[in-house]
Parts: C-alpha cells; structure tokens; sequence
C-alpha cells in the first residue's frame, strides 16, 4: 500500500501533541534573588563599596558580586570572577552561591557542563536547606542528568522545595501528577498543586490551570476559565500562554474564530522566544490561514522552534523537504528530520519513517522497518498508522 506522507495531519494534532509543552516541566534556574539595592543602580560608589566589603571577608558581599558578575547587567558579565567570588561565599556557607555554581555546571557557563557537579552543589545547597537547589536537583534526576533516570528521587526533592512553599517544585509536582511520572496519575491533585504554585506568583502554573480548564483535567471543561488563566499568564511574561491563547482563537474555543487574533498572539509568543508560537506561526504561514501562503516563512519558523527541541517542527521540516514545498525535495534531508522528530517519538515523525521505507525515499525499501515504523506510530497514537495496520480507530 502506498501511503502518503504527512505534516500535521489535522492543526487538533500539533495542540495534543503540545499538550505537554502546556504543562511542561519547569527545568532548573540559577534563581538568584534580585541585585540588592547597594549594588542593583549600578552607582560606582555602591560597586566599590560592595568590593571593598567583600575583599574584607563578608559572605553575603561576596555572594553578591559573585552575582553582580554572573548577571551581567551592572558590570561586564564575566563567569571566571563570578565563580571566584560564589566560592569565596560559598566555601562561607552562602547556599545561593552553591546553587549559583550548580548552575554553572548544568549549563557550561565558564566552566565545562558537568552534571555530576551540577548535582553536587545542588546537594550541598538542599540539604542546607535552599528550596530552589532542592527543586533544580528533583529536575536532574527526573531527566537523568548526572544519573540514571529517578522518578522517586525527583518526586522526593521536588516534594522537599514544595514543603518550604517554593512556586516551581509545587509546579513540578503538578507535572509528575498531571502526567503519572513516579506517581498515579491524578488530574485532581495536579491541579491542586497549580494552583499553590499560582499563589506564589508563578506564571507557569497560570497557564498550566488554563490548560487544565482547556482539556477538562481534574476541572470541568470551561474554554472561558482557560482563556482568563492564559491571559493572566501572559501579563507576567508567560510566551507559551500566548500561544495557547493563539489556539483558542484560531479554533474558535469559546471565542468566535478569529486567524487575525490568533497570529498576533502566536507572534507574539514567537518573538519572545517560544517554541510552540513558533510552530503554530509556522502552521499558519504552511496552510496559508489568515496569512498569505509562504513556505520560506513557514520553514524559517519551524526551524526556530525545531531547534529548541520541538519534534512538530522537526517533523514538519522533513515533510517541507519530502515534498518540495518552498525548497528542492530533498529525500535524505526529509528522512534527517524525520529521524530527529522519531527519536522524541513524535507519531506523525514515525508514520512518515514508515513512509520513506515503504517507497524507498532516501533509503533502501524495507518492508520490515516501515511495518516497525508503522506500529510504532500506531502505539503513540497515529491514527494513518492503525488505518494502514488493520487496527481499531477510536
């Protein structure tokens, strides 16, 4: 049977599959509090001062520079004194410092990424009893980063920074919930704990309610609640709930339908960095909604959002390749990025895998593997896939 491949199969399919990206995990930040006032205005004098007391041993001035290096909005941003200065706090107890260094490890910040490192300082900063290490130390063993994947452990320091009313970890527990990670799935309680976090302030958890009320998980479905919690996300500077806001309109989600409203909240989510905008900004410039139809645009996009890790775009690149949209069709490229999509077990990825070795594009045919794509596909939910293997469609 010859089959064909697919972008987005239905625009429905890039909002299920973003339905992680809606309650997405919060990764780790240095979380470093607010320059402080002596130092914050960038006045010399303040600066000096501050040298002046942290050269004569204050821990709390040497966090401080340390941190006045690391941000980079006072002074020249500079890794190799910040972590000379976050030693000196450190080595005096200042749990920040520790943290601050375990996120120089995490991310490679002058200093080569090391996750054992980034783990150990975090250790040191939680069990001293800093929430924020405790949260950003439950993250690396939820991803495995340093350490075999630890569901329970990740539950364990997430539940640790909870407990002192730390915003992201009560989030982050609301993830594993939302999604049954280490824990029973409990909708509920997810939602319960979005809504601690909402008290804190944290944004994240705003937008994770309105999606909570979007899909009907743990509350009853209300595309009204959803749009007001998405709104009150966005005012804080939450892109990806600008993106969703985008979703409603562009469905007409207790909304008239509304493509002009739609791309200006997906453009706005795309400038401010936010993958799932970019795609949904990139769907609209593919099918010609709202917009005039252009694919250089639509790969530009796809490409931004694709390189921050999102396997729809990914996805959507192979198929512009795989079928000549907007650039020369180009098997080999279409099967790069549908591989790249597959192995984060994007469905639509995997059925268009099963597709290139079915047809022998870009590869040789192989009956085998395209059936082994095609169940694949099937498994995560594709329904071309079920259709094509015999199996039940729901």
């Amino acid at each position: 049977m010859t089959t064909r491949p697919r972008s987005l199969s239905a625009f429905l399919l890039a909002l299920l599959l973003a339905s992680a990206g809606a309650t997405a995990l919060a990764a780790p930040a240095a979380d470093s509090e607010e320059l402080t006032g002596r130092a914050a205005t960038g006045d010399p004098a303040a600066i000096v001062k501050l040298l002046e007391q942290a050269r004569a041993g204050d821990a709390a001035a040497a966090l401080e520079v340390g941190m006045l290096y690391y941000d980079g909005r006072v002074v020249e941003r500079n890794f190799a004194l910040a972590r000379e200065w976050l030693d000196k706090a450190a080595a005096k107890g200042q749990t920040q410092a520790m943290n601050l260094i375990g996120h120089m490890y995490q991310e490679g910040l002058g200093v080569t990424q090391d996750y054992v490192q980034a783990r150990l300082w975090y250790r040191q900063a939680a069990d001293a009893g800093l929430a924020a290490a405790a949260n950003n130390l439950g993250w690396l063993y939820l991803e495995g980063y340093g350490s075999g994947k630890s569901p329970a452990l990740a539950k364990e320091w997430f539940g640790r920074a909870a407990e002192q009313k730390f915003p992201a970890a009560r989030y982050n527990l609301g993830y594993l919930y939302s999604n049954g990670i280490g824990v029973p799935r409990d909708a509920q309680h997810a939602l319960d704990l979005y809504r601690e976090a909402a008290e804190g302030g944290y944004a994240p958890a705003l937008r994770a309610i309105g999606w909570a009320y979007q899909t009907g998980q743990g509350v009853e479905r209300d595309f009204a609640a959803a749009k007001s919690w998405y709104e009150k996300a966005a005012e804080k500077g939450e892109f990806e709930a600008e993106a969703m806001l985008g979703q409603l309109f562009q469905q007409g989600l207790g909304v008239a339908p509304d493509l002009n409203a739609a791309r200006a909240h997906y453009e706005k989510a795309a400038a401010g960095g936010d993958p799932l905008g970019q795609l949904f900004l990139g769907w609209l410039y593919q099918q010609g909604l709202g917009v005039a139809q252009d694919y250089a645009s639509a790969l530009a996009w796809y490409r931004k959002s694709a390189a921050q890790g999102n396997a729809t775009a990914q996805n959507n690149i192979g198929y512009l390749y795989d079928q000549g949209l907007g650039v020369k069709r180009d098997d080999k490229e279409a099967l790069a990025w549908y591989l790249k999509a597959a192995r984060q077990d994007e469905p639509t990825a995997l059925f268009n895998l099963g597709h290139m070795y079915e047809d022998a594009r870009g590869v040789a045919r192989d009956l085998d593997q395209a059936f082994r794509y095609y169940q694949s596909a099937a498994d995560h939910g594709n329904i071309a896939a079920k259709r094509i293997l015999g199996q039940a469609v729901r």
